[in-house]
């Protein structure tokens, strides 16, 4: 398969985007690299150096390998309290984690 710039760039984003990070914020999070040099890393219009998106994969948690994995899953540092809703929705039945979701939702909505 073939991985092009804008590949890299829905990628970035995609993961930014899960993160909570609008491309300013991420941007603010890759102090190693100037932000006009991530923007464009983002918008996917120029290349950019490996080290670059090192920095990236950095500020996003995750690793070349993960980032370049999109069919596999993302491991996400989680805090414990993610841990335990994440564990009690597997753990559920389907009655209760459609309770949890539509109260994750509401909660979602309220923001």
């Amino acid at each position: 398969m073939e991985v092009t710039l804008k590949d890299i760039s829905h990628r970035i984003l995609q993961i930014a985007e899960e993160r909570g990070y609008s491309k300013y914020a991420l941007a603010d999070k890759v102090p190693e690299v100037v932000q006009s040099t991530v923007y464009n890393a983002i918008s996917g219009e120029m290349s950019m150096k490996v080290e670059t998106l090192l920095y990236i994969c950095k500020a996003l948690e995750i690793s070349m390998k993960d980032f370049f994995d999109f069919d596999g899953e993302i491991e996400y540092h989680l805090s414990n309290d993610e841990k335990i809703v994440i564990e009690t929705m597997r753990s559920s039945d389907d009655k209760d984690r459609q309770r949890l979701v539509g109260y994750a939702t509401s909660l979602k909505e309220r923001k």
